[in-house]
């Protein structure tokens, strides 16, 4: 991951924050962001505009829950950041979403599976569905690391959408595919169908991607 300063590592979080409301994958003070930083991690405050953050109200956290620097209170969400990053060294970045499709289907507590080929690409097949637990519990962190294990995605039951990436722009970037390949399999739905990939399909697919897509 580019290492960039903190100041300017509070300013690109800002940014996604405006960029999440700006194409409608969060609502008002909704959802939260965090990246991982060489001390620990920095965090949205709990319940302020995007829109109007400056970089002093972004709340830099240790893995051990405690403020380091700043005087706003941290995201309500904080835990469920901390022990991602704590179980997953690869993760740099993690974007929480209320997105409408998403969520939609988090509310249905029913795992996305794969109908696109896209979405193995991305996700490399299903995006599980983590239990249900109340906003900003203990219980909601641990459900939401257990569901995600290795992935790069996560449905919240009845709550919303997370991302997590090597950094914010990877972590964005999935975020808008989640939204999209959920709005994808609501329509299908819809439709009357939508089939989807078998397991053997999905292996199949993700490993001729991982020899054959992208620049080597």
């Amino acid at each position: 991951m580019k290492m960039f300063n903190v100041t300017e590592r509070r300013r690109e979080i800002i940014n996604t924050g405006i960029l999440l409301s700006e194409k409608g994958l969060i609502q008002g003070t909704g959802g939260n962001i965090s990246c991982r930083t060489d001390k620990g991690f920095l965090i949205t405050p709990s319940g302020m505009d995007y829109r109007g953050l400056i970089p002093e109200d972004i709340v830099l956290m240790d893995l051990g829950g405690e403020v380091i620097e700043g005087n706003r209170t941290p995201s309500i969400e904080r835990n469920m950041h901390m022990q991602i990053y704590l179980s997953r060294k690869d993760v740099n970045a993690v974007i929480h979403t209320h997105s409408i499709y998403a969520t939609a289907i988090a509310a249905a507590r029913q795992p996305l599976y794969p109908i696109t080929d896209n979405q193995i690409a991305l996700f490399c097949g299903t995006v599980p569905v983590a239990d249900y637990a109340p906003i900003g519990t203990e219980e909601l962190a641990e459900n939401a690391v257990r569901a995600l294990a290795e992935g790069s995605g996560v449905l919240l039951s009845n709550h919303g959408a997370l991302c997590v990436g090597k950094d914010l722009n990877e972590a964005l970037i999935k975020c808008e595919m989640l939204e999209i390949f959920s709005k994808i399999f609501i329509l299908a739905k819809a439709a009357g169908g939508g089939f989807v990939l078998s397991d053997e399909q999905v292996r199949c697919e993700a490993e001729d991607l991982r020899k054959r897509y992208g620049q080597k």
